[in-house]
């Protein structure tokens, strides 16, 4: 078990071990993340029940959150802060602002271009979700290439990703490249600083989630492929933006071993995410060429969902009407017995 947590533990970017109690928050923020997907489906069985549980994994969530970074920051202030090769060169203020904007931007994108869609987890999306997750954990170990400072071109390993968004919808989606983002940060970790963690992980790959941003527009009804690739290079740009503040911000000491400005070196270095995004879309965009493929897995399982929710829809409609009608007779009884008396 030991050897395990070893092999899983958050490495530094000289590939040191971090403290090995900081897998353990980026664990339960993984599980904890995950688990609220699902009481989001469980909701409707039990609402005022699960009601609860879905605030208490929220709030686990933002604790493996705040304890993640406080770890990280603690690293950062003991190693790095004033190490002489990384220190001279970060940039504080403007990282913690471009995460901001980049945050706000991607939700505000999402509740824009999606807002024809819902939050409302069922049996398939979760099923979905959680295939989704774990192809892309697995394709994401078939590299065609690895950079030496962090980043690698994969074998399509955001495909399934994208394919979900575009199925159940961006504000899905975007829980679900969350979960992925954070297991990313188990399986190949490069973080030296809280902020860097942050848009390095978390704030890239949650930024997947937009790739189905075009599904619902009719334009592109007859063409999703499309629809595939519009949202798939939205997503893309807005990933490599946070891949290249945090080089900019955070992994200038490389640029100046190379010789360059921080902001070209950081541009080139992570143009990588291109190369692999134009493999995710050409696949993908094979797949969504075939119709058997459309009706099967988009269509089908789309009118599937639509089709739960109105199901749900109405038992919640039948279930209001039976507790209107409850209190109606309720009434009426009360105010028979005061008359009687």
């Amino acid at each position: 078990m030991n050897n395990i947590i070893v092999m899983m533990a958050v490495k530094t970017a000289d590939g040191e071990q971090l403290p090995s109690l900081l897998f353990w928050p980026i664990f339960a923020l993984f599980v904890a993340l995950f688990a609220l997907m699902f009481l989001l489906y469980l909701r409707k069985r039990a609402p005022k029940a699960i009601g609860i549980c879905i605030y208490v994994a929220i709030v686990l969530c933002i604790i493996a959150t705040i304890v993640c970074i406080a770890l990280i920051g603690k690293y950062y202030v003991d190693n790095i802060k004033n190490d002489g090769y990384y220190s001279p060169y970060f940039k504080d203020a403007p990282m913690y602002i471009s995460a901001i904007v980049l945050i706000g931007v991607i939700i505000g994108l999402t509740f824009l271009l999606g807002k024809n869609t819902n939050f409302k987890f069922d049996s398939r999306s979760v099923a979905f979700g959680a295939v989704c997750i774990a192809m892309s954990f697995a394709l994401s170990y078939v590299r065609l290439f690895k950079l030496p400072q962090g980043g690698s071109v994969t074998l399509a390993s955001l495909l399934p990703l994208m394919i979900f968004s575009y199925v159940f919808g961006v504000k899905k989606g975007l829980l679900v490249g969350l979960i992925y983002g954070v297991l990313q940060a188990i399986q190949d970790p490069y973080i030296i600083h809280p902020v860097q963690f942050l848009l390095d992980y978390p704030i890239a790959f949650s930024a997947i989630g937009l790739s189905g941003a075009f599904a619902n527009f009719k334009v592109f009804k007859k063409y999703p492929q499309v629809s595939l690739l519009l949202g798939g290079i939205l997503a893309s740009v807005l990933r490599f933006l946070a891949h290249f503040l945090s080089g900019a911000f955070a992994f200038g000491a490389y640029a100046n071993d190379a010789g360059q400005n921080i902001y070209i070196y950081s541009l080139a270095y992570n143009s990588f995410v291109f190369v692999d995004i134009a493999i995710v879309l050409a696949v993908g965009m094979i797949l969504f060429s075939s119709k058997a493929f459309i009706n099967e897995v988009v269509y089908k399982q789309r009118a599937k969902t639509v089709a739960n929710q109105i199901v749900a829809n109405q038992v919640n409609i039948a279930v209001e009407e039976v507790c209107c009608t409850q209190q109606n007779e309720t009434s009426k009884d009360k105010i028979a017995y005061k008359d009687n008396k």
